[in-house]
């Protein structure tokens, strides 16, 4: 009596689709195994994709042959689009399961293989299915494609927009609850007056919830202008189109916010007067409840006078005047002698120097992280467009690697903005050093307050 190896295996859209599953294979299969006086000595069932051989039953399946030779001499699959569907790999596999004993056959396409003419047979048969995989991943494509070029957003909808269908029941994408907490952090953004992070972080407390690294993919991308981004494929180039979704932001608007991102734009807020005479506010704290200081003037004989105050009931004042003058005295005792100064000097160029080559390695070391994470969502895309993974284990993938290249990209525009000339910068430095009391004196409120700030940084 022979013995026999049988195997099932099935994904979720073949199941869907073509009413595979793997109760019904292994039922085949026994059945054919009791009609032809087969012993069944193993039986291996399988989830997972058929384009290659690194599926975690087959190979328990080598091992068990590899660990009893002898003991099986067929290996029965109900048809050779479950053993494979890469032609290529198929007759490799073939030819180790003869050498380990275990005759492949698919029952319902059964092959005497010593019979040369059936190898064209065989031919058919284990590149239909990469064929017909193929051929579904190209037609898959390219009407993804075409619909996007139509202006149609057809995969998850980004933040403040929710998926939905138009009159003809084909998808579209339409601004959802968070649209106007979307379209506020790209204001703020256009302002100039607070960096990413800041944006972040309030608009989270108003609700949004975004991860830090995403909500840069968020302010770069055009879909919230009624743009659509369509990436190069092929011979194809990369082109924006017009979307068919209703923008939450206008062109003008995210325009400003790419000047800001991209540090084009600068400006000073406007809804703060602010006074040459209080240069310290903000930056002095209330002994009282630890709140910051706010300033004022107050009108009394021989014109206006200048305070830091709490803006709660806790009595805490102080002349302004006196305050900006003790803070100078300050500074004059934090100026380095020549020695130090020199010393510095040299100790920032080397340090420089080195972090320039760790800069290098490291965008090296990031773009080679960026391709890596690409490329394993593009492969989870074609897996899902073969229909061997599921678009939910899609969309997992994808959301797990999307938000870590946007971390990654960020961390490359970073390194890119670093100035390289290092020798002025540190001898600008130098100079602020050894007058750094005359030129805080001198200088105008905008530039007193980031001395200040580079000061006490947590302020």
């Amino acid at each position: 009596m022979r013995k026999a190896i049988i195997y099932v295996r099935v994904s979720t859209d073949e199941q869907a689709e073509k009413g595979y599953s793997l109760q019904h294979q292994e039922e085949r299969l026994r059945q054919y195994c009791k009609f032809q006086h087969i012993e069944v000595v193993g039986f291996y069932k399988e989830d997972h994709s058929a384009k290659t051989f690194e599926r975690p039953a087959f190979k328990e399946l080598l091992v068990f042959l590899k660990k009893n030779r002898g003991l099986a001499d067929l290996f029965l699959f109900l048809k050779w689009d479950r053993f494979s569907r890469n032609a290529g790999d198929a007759y490799g596999m073939i030819n180790q399961l003869n050498k380990l004993g275990a005759e492949p056959q698919a029952i319902e396409q059964p092959l005497d293989l010593d019979i040369p003419e059936n190898k064209i047979m065989l031919a058919f048969y284990l590149a239909a299915p990469e064929v017909e995989n193929d051929r579904r991943s190209l037609n898959t494509i390219s009407g993804m494609r075409r619909a996007m070029k139509e202006g149609r957003y057809i995969t998850v909808a980004p933040k403040g927009y929710c998926n939905t269908r138009d009159e003809n029941n084909k998808p579209l994408i339409a601004p959802g609850k968070d649209a106007a907490l979307v379209k506020w952090a790209f204001e703020e953004l256009a302002k100039g007056i607070h960096p990413v992070v800041d944006i972040w972080r309030m608009v989270k407390q108003k609700g949004l919830n975004i991860g830090r690294s995403n909500i840069w993919y968020m302010f770069r991308n055009p879909i919230y202008c009624g743009k659509l981004f369509i990436p190069a494929y092929k011979t194809e180039e990369a082109v924006t189109v017009a979307g068919l979704h209703k923008p939450i932001i206008s062109v003008t608007l995210f325009n400003e916010a790419q000047d800001a991102l991209e540090g084009r734009k600068r400006k000073i807020q406007s809804h703060l007067t602010i006074k040459p005479e209080l240069p310290l506010r903000g930056f002095l704290e209330c002994r009282k409840c630890g709140g910051n200081l706010t300033g004022s003037a107050s009108k009394g004989n021989g014109g206006y006078y200048f305070y830091y105050h709490c803006d709660y009931k806790c009595g805490e004042r102080f002349n302004a005047l006196e305050a900006n003058k003790l803070f100078e005295k300050e500074l004059e005792k934090i100026t380095a002698n020549k020695e130090s100064i020199s010393l510095f000097s040299e100790v920032m160029k080397d340090y420089f120097k080195q972090t320039g080559k760790q800069k290098t390695n490291r965008t090296k070391e990031i773009s080679e992280q960026i391709e890596k994470n690409r490329q394993r969502i593009q492969k989870a895309q074609q897996l899902m467009l073969d229909g061997e993974l599921a678009a939910s284990d899609y969309k997992e993938i994808r959301n797990r690697y999307e938000p870590e290249i946007e971390k990654l990209v960020n961390k490359q525009l970073q390194l890119k903005q670093q100035d390289s000339n290092i020798t002025e910068h540190v001898n600008n430095a130098v100079k602020l050093l050894e007058n750094l009391p005359q030129y805080y004196t001198r200088a105008a409120l905008p530039i007193k307050q980031k001395i200040i700030g580079s000061m006490y940084p947590e302020k």
